[in-house]
């Protein structure tokens, strides 16, 4: 594949290397390394390479749009290294799909001193790494959910793994809905929610609003689950009317 073209960079881009004191550099240059083992580091220059350029947008990426876990970039097309400042930026223009998706197509420019170096497009293949729920044992439909089901592994969330559930949602309320094998992740197309209510039940409705509070005896019309809107009808007066599911015994609604 052909290298992306530097054909962009100015001819004032050119800088006159500078000394920069030991004391300075260390805390620059040592983040710089950390990010990327092939980074080149002599008398304030740093090579951008590609393992660095993949670091910085991943980075950029993360914070673009509020990635919990790691993201990973790998350039689809080779990349010539250029020489910067240590202070050097990089900015993304565009993300195209505008959202973390396995492949990016990019545009981004690169700044060092104020004084913009060219501007650059390629696709990317991203990953997207989290901590994710898979069962240590086979799980069966309507099984409550509990911690001693699961064991956690860092996954790509954007392709096999996708829709999986992250470690650390909360799954309160939730049960299995479909059978899980041992070693499978969880995916939230396994889970449904618990039914507190059935149809035909006698529950305890709350009603409150404009100062008043009241409480009286409703049968539930439906099967409701926690925090949805179910039928219920007055037992005194036959009225039907919506409240909220709070529990098993219990519904809420506003006068």
């Amino acid at each position: 594949m052909a290298p992306v073209s530097l054909d962009l960079i100015q001819p004032e881009a050119k800088k006159v290397k500078k000394k920069v004191s030991a004391y300075i550099a260390k805390p620059v240059y040592s983040s710089i390394q950390e990010s990327s083992s092939s980074t080149d580091v002599v008398f304030g220059t740093i090579v951008v390479d590609s393992s660095l350029l993949e670091s910085k947008i991943g980075e950029i990426l993360k914070h673009r749009f509020q990635a919990r876990g790691d993201i990973k970039v790998h350039l689809n097309r080779n990349w010539e290294n250029i020489k910067v400042g240590p202070n050097f930026l990089v900015n993304l223009k565009s993300c195209s799909p505008d959202t973390l998706s396995p492949s990016n197509y990019l545009k981004i420019e690169l700044w060092d001193e104020g004084v913009k170096l060219g501007e650059f497009s390629f696709n990317v293949k991203v990953a997207h790494l989290q901590n994710v729920y898979f069962a240590q044992k086979t799980l069966d439909r309507g099984a409550r959910l509990s911690d001693d089901f699961f064991k956690i592994r860092k996954v790509d969330t954007l392709k096999q793994y996708a829709n999986s559930v992250v470690a650390g949602a909360n799954l309160k309320g939730y049960e299995i809905a479909s059978p899980i094998r041992q070693d499978i992740p969880l995916k939230w197309n396994h889970l449904s929610k618990i039914t507190l209510i059935n149809k035909g039940a006698v529950v305890d409705v709350f009603a409150a609003g404009n100062g008043i509070y009241v409480t009286m005896k409703g049968m539930a019309l439906e099967d409701g689950v926690e925090g949805s809107f179910v039928r219920v009808k007055n037992l005194s007066s036959d009225k039907e009317f919506h409240a909220k599911v709070l529990n098993e015994n219990s519904v809420k609604v506003h006068l």
